[in-house]
């Protein structure tokens, strides 16, 4: 009859039973689990970020607000009058026979902070679509985009007044440039909360609902062009809808070429 051992043979079955209910660390049963298999050195990737808010663009958004809450105290008369242009041609004749709107305070700081937000916009878009915050989201490209605007923006303003030099039409470029104040200022205040939330919340969506909001202000400026020039100029209304197809093509063109060449090439030139 074969002899066993039983305190032996019980420490062993109680020393396996603890063994799988309290299972050690994986260093302390396989120390070479972590360290084989490995031909070369883990080199630790830092963790992709979308956070597009910088300190830069508070201080620039902070400013707009300032300037339009200092011509609403200032200037609230001309203030009101400038959200009363869609309204009809009366109301842009009483703007005009009171103040001029690029000789102005008001006109000037608006047309200004329009370039500024319409440029932030575009950039934070293209930080938005491309999930490339290293390359898009910095002070220089901010730079660059507002230069791409404000050309556009002087582009236009440029051509309204070479028409008024060639065809004599004062009244009908003085018009013009009240629309295309009365649009911007309406414009760039509706940007705004879309504005904030992209920079705290970067959704594509946002990205869409400002663009819609810059087609609609496109297509409601067309629309009072054509209207507040057809009185003032007695031409028919389909050679206006040729001047203002030009008008607005003209600078679009342009910039949509520049804003490829330089994110295609790196350089506008």
């Amino acid at each position: 009859m074969p002899e066993f051992n039983l305190p032996t043979t019980l420490t062993h079955v109680y020393d396996s039973l603890y063994q799988l209910s309290h299972p050690a660390a994986c260093d302390s049963i396989v120390p070479s689990f972590i360290d084989t298999g490995f031909e070369g050195a883990v080199m630790p990737l830092s963790r992709a970020s979308y956070d597009v808010l910088q300190g830069w663009e508070l201080v620039i958004l902070g400013l707009v607000l300032l300037m339009v809450v200092l011509n609403k105290q200032i200037y609230p008369r001309p203030f009101r009058q400038v959200f009363q242009v869609p309204a009809g041609v009366s109301h842009t004749n009483q703007l005009l026979r009171e103040w001029s709107p690029m000789n102005s305070f008001i006109g000037i700081t608006f047309i200004l902070v329009y370039i500024i937000v319409m440029a932030l916009f575009a950039q934070k878009s293209f930080v938005v679509l491309s999930r490339d915050v290293s390359k898009f989201n910095s002070f220089r490209v901010f730079s660059i985009v507002l230069g791409g605007v404000a050309g556009w923006v002087v582009l236009r303003f440029a051509i309204l007044y070479v028409f008024n030099w060639l065809f004599r039409t004062r009244d009908a470029v003085d018009r013009q440039v009240t629309v295309q104040l009365s649009v911007s200022t309406m414009c760039f205040i509706v940007m705004q909360p879309v504005l904030w939330l992209l920079l705290y919340n970067p959704y594509s969506a946002y990205v869409w609902v400002g663009i819609g909001i810059l087609a609609v202000a496109a297509l409601m400026r067309f629309v009072m062009e054509i209207i507040e020039t057809r009185v003032s100029v007695k031409l028919p209304s389909f050679y206006i809808f040729l001047y203002f197809c030009t008008l607005e093509i003209a600078p679009s063109v342009l910039l949509l070429t520049a804003g490829l060449r330089y994110f295609s090439k790196g350089s506008v030139f």
